[in-house]
């Protein structure tokens, strides 16, 4: 957690903003606050840039506050991996960080929809010790995203001091509650009302990621039973492990863990049956911190601790 006594992990979702607020007590990280607040509009592309809707985004940050320590100043903020451009791809182990950056630059260009000084991009390389090759992933986020974030925190009482995407977030928060075992494939299943979101960890590092919308074939996903959410599930999992298996020779998924909100709870049952050689589990991102909380906060962090994982990410 650096330096900083008390630290204040925002995670931005289409319709929701969640807080938690953490401090480290004698080496050890303590949530002491759970909050999470309603939008009154949707955080998309439709609002983004609309300055009359920064007032009313402050003022949720503002009311979150009301029951901060006086020493929490700072937010490390996680956005919606969908408001950004991303891309994986797979690279040889001897690549030399120049040459991945020329790669990234030769990506860019193939994606990007408006110019490229418009946009800053930040990656990863994720080395993978069992994998044939390692791996590369790219974000850019416009830097009219950013801005709109500053004047938001402008008008409250925190400081914006870092943006993550919200990816990146829910798998430290991941690698935190479980660091001990993430051996082999790790599926980490994300429910939001704005998608799911996959992403597969080899040994605990990144290794590839996806994203589906709320609508598939026409129909509500949400609207869907357990079984018919899992057969799509399966779909898009299967396409990840080929791609993974043809790219890095990885194979046999040993866990799917499950986040999020909006999940029906029959639904690890069902993906067992699919893959009955994995274990499927709800993820706690508190599951290995300690906790000093208010009787509200307990209550969120029992009912819905899923929900928190990339909220979590941005305080560790």
């Amino acid at each position: 957690m650096d330096n900083e006594t008390v630290r204040v992990g925002v995670d931005i979702g289409r319709d929701k903003i969640r807080f938690i607020e953490a401090e480290f007590w004698n080496g050890k990280l303590t949530v002491t606050n759970v909050q999470q607040y309603s939008f009154p509009v949707a955080f998309d592309f439709t609002t983004i840039g609309d300055s009359k809707f920064i007032p009313r985004f402050a003022e949720i940050i503002d009311k979150a506050c009301e029951t901060f320590s006086q020493k929490a100043k700072s937010a490390f903020v996680s956005i919606d991996r969908r408001l950004t451009i991303k891309k994986t791809f797979a690279v040889d182990k001897k690549l030399t960080d120049e040459e991945i950056r020329q790669h990234i630059e030769w990506e860019l260009e193939q994606v990007l929809i408006a110019p490229r000084d418009e946009y800053n991009v930040g990656y990863e390389h994720s080395i993978i010790p069992m994998g044939k090759g390692d791996v590369v992933v790219f974000v850019a986020v416009r830097k009219a995203l950013i801005g709109y974030l500053k004047e938001i925190f402008k008008k409250s009482r925190l400081t914006l001091e870092t943006v993550d995407l919200d990816l990146f977030a829910s798998l430290r928060a991941l690698q935190f509650a479980y660091k001990e075992t993430l051996n082999g494939l790790t599926v980490l299943l994300e429910f939001t009302r704005g998608g799911v979101g996959f992403s597969i960890l080899s040994d605990g590092r990144y290794a590839l990621s996806s994203e589906m919308p709320p609508v598939v074939d026409g129909k509500d996903f949400y609207s869907l039973s357990s079984a018919e959410m899992a057969d799509i599930l399966q779909k898009e999992i299967d396409k990840l492990l080929i791609n993974l298996r043809d790219n890095l020779g990885l194979m046999n998924l040993n866990r799917i863990a499950v986040a999020g909100e909006a999940a029906d709870k029959a639904l690890l049952n069902d993906l067992e049956h699919i893959y009955p050689g994995s274990a499927s589990f709800w993820v706690d991102p508190f599951a290995t911190c300690y906790k000093m909380l208010n009787l509200e906060s307990q209550r969120l962090i029992e009912n819905y601790p899923q929900s928190f994982l990339a909220c979590m990410g941005m305080v560790l």
